[in-house]
């Protein structure tokens, strides 16, 4: 984590050299320092362990010290069972296990990768942190790594474990990493079967939602767990709306932020649902004075992210400046609420052609190619001088197979699968960490007790959103009155109403209709300020003259998007990304 002026710090140095380990944190999740207590074994916890008080009375009831925090029970819990612990642990988190016997230091990530951690082995030194531009300050040669800059272009964000720097390697999720110094070796191993989740035998439908709402329920009191102050990031959409009936069911004062052009549809009905549970709400406007030089916010947005990450609005950093001024302590996001109505789940959403095919190297070649369609990641073809290979439109499908090669699914969950372990992990957390030097955050959806339950039914129950409609009725029926965002009907309506209305909904948009409008203005203003800042950055003299750049493809890839080629507009993003972060890594 980065530190700022609401982070604290913690660290410790062997005498010999030998090691270092430390931690920065906001106070909220893990507030007791965790280091200078003595003791062979030293950890280092970052998250929320939900099974906390399960395991602190077990290791009471079987004659150990009672240990206060997260920190203190893994130790404790490694001191009796090793590493194998770690499967035990609940929740979301990563940490690090500073064995000073055994000569080792492992790393942790959590069921779905909650907390980023960036590791490389080279030489005798084995480093690691929360942020790649500060594990790279122990590296002694960090290149571009082009094989990561395929895969964004290919499928739209990095598969597996490859970063924009050669060599070091971003966590999967429910894995450990151990480096033990005195042999100088790293062994890298998986704790849980991420695929088992999805092949588990259906319950009946009334069971089945009876473990829906109780497992949410259980999700929602480990997300207000604790003295924080709380934040919620509110749409128009369902996902958000979930939460706040939710957080109105427990009485939970609340802030709320609404970010988008004014007089969107986001902005009119996060108003009225602000009303309703008399919340500290704010509407962020997003105009064309904090997008009129993008560059800064584009630079910021690769320090923030590690330069992987590819906005869909630039709209991340204006809701960072409203988080700094507010006093709440930890966000509420509706993130992984997707998984509960599949086939809206973009870019790895079901649909009719996935539901019909049977075969995995059907599903590849099918879901390669849709992925292909949106992103356009060929056009790059020639950019980058001897990598043509690379860009020439199969490398899609060689990711798609690594990432699912360990996953004996169907193919419509498979996309579910490749969502959580892939998606979720390489977009949504680093959408996150441009706000977690500022707030802490938490993600309702993600809890590990309500992922079993929803899928223990039939696929066919998460593919709408008959789930959503459903919690919020169990926490607020009153919710289900006010419009969706997605289709302009009631978010409680039937499929005659959700349809007329959806018709409606689009004709209004489209005539950018107050209070109907999209959240943000891409294809106006937006493209204009965006092609802008693409070519001062790429079209720079220090760009132009990298040896890995063909000049001349870029200049032309440049103009073509100029001229009104809208199919560039992801791989100018990842290009000027990927030249920002080299400015500030290389």
């Amino acid at each position: 984590m980065r530190t700022s002026a609401r982070t604290k710090e913690e660290l410790e140095v062997d005498a010999a050299g030998r090691w270092g380990i430390g931690r920065v944190h906001l106070g909220a999740l893990q507030p007791t320092p965790q280091l200078g207590q003595g003791g062979a074994v030293r950890v280092l916890f970052h998250g929320d362990l939900h099974n906390l008080a399960a395991l602190r009375a077990e290791i009471q009831k079987a004659g150990g010290t009672a240990a206060s925090d997260a920190a203190g029970v893994l130790a404790a819990l490694y001191h009796r069972e090793g590493l194998s612990s770690v499967k035990r642990l609940e929740g979301a988190f990563c940490a690090a296990i500073l064995d000073e016997p055994q000569g080792t230091v492992t790393l942790v990530a959590d069921h779905l990768g909650s907390y980023p951690l960036y590791w490389f082995h080279t030489g005798s030194t084995f480093a690691f942190a929360s942020e790649l531009k500060a594990v790279l300050r122990a590296h002694p040669r960090p290149a571009l790594d082009l094989e990561t800059v395929a895969t964004i272009a290919s499928v739209g964000f990095p598969f597996g474990e490859g970063t924009l720097a050669q060599g070091v390697r971003l966590m999967a999720s429910a894995t450990t990493v151990t480096y033990n110094w005195r042999n100088d070796a790293v062994t890298v191993s998986r704790y849980a079967d991420l695929a088992g989740r999805f092949a588990q035998p259906s319950l009946s439908r009334a069971e089945y939602e009876q473990r829906i709402v109780g497992s949410f329920s259980t999700a929602m009191d480990h997300a207000v767990d604790g003295n924080a102050r709380y934040g919620l990031s509110l749409s128009g959409g369902l996902d958000t709306r979930v939460l706040l009936a939710a957080l109105d069911k427990r009485h939970i004062p609340l802030s709320t932020f609404t970010i988008g052009e004014r007089g969107c549809a986001d902005e009119a009905i996060a108003t009225t649902l602000s009303r309703m549970v008399s919340s500290d709400h704010q509407f962020i406007e997003l105009g064309d004075q904090y997008l009129g030089d993008l560059v800064p916010n584009m630079r910021r947005m690769v320090t923030l992210t590690d330069g992987m990450y590819i906005s869909h609005g630039f709209t991340e950093t204006l809701a960072r400046q409203a988080f700094e001024a507010s006093s709440f302590t930890v966000l509420l996001r509706g993130h992984v609420g997707e998984l509960v109505k599949t086939n809206t789940a973009w870019p790895l959403h079901t649909d009719a052609q996935i539901n019909a095919t049977s075969s995995r190297e059907a599903f590849v070649s099918y879901l390669a190619g849709r992925l292909d369609g949106h992103y356009h990641g060929r056009t790059l073809a020639g950019v980058f001088r001897n990598a043509g290979e690379l860009f020439s439109g199969g490398y899609g499908v060689q990711a798609l197979n690594r990432a699912i090669a360990d996953a004996p699914l169907p193919p419509a969950d498979l996309c579910s699968y490749l969502y959580f372990h892939e998606y979720t992990r390489r977009v949504t957390v680093p959408s996150l960490e441009i706000f977690r030097d500022v707030v802490d955050v938490r993600m309702p959806f993600a809890d590990p007790v309500f992922l079993d339950a929803l899928t223990r039914g039939q696929r066919a129950w998460r593919e709408n959103t008959e789930i959503h409609r459903l919690l919020i009725g169990a926490n607020g029926k009153k919710f289900l009155g006010v419009r969706n965002t997605n289709t302009g009907a009631r978010a409680g309506a039937g499929p005659l109403e959700e349809w007329v209305f959806d018709k409606m909904n689009t004709i209004l948009r489209r005539l950018n209709v107050y209070g109907y409008r999209h959240y943000h203005d891409f294809d106006g203003w937006m493209r204009k300020a965006f092609l802008e800042s693409v070519e001062r950055v790429l079209l720079a003299p220090e760009a132009l003259a990298r040896e890995h750049v063909d000049a001349g493809k870029t200049r032309a890839l440049v103009a073509q998007a100029k001229q009104g080629a809208r199919d560039h507009d992801h791989v100018l993003q990842l290009l000027t990304n990927v030249e920002l972060w080299q400015q500030e890594n290389l």
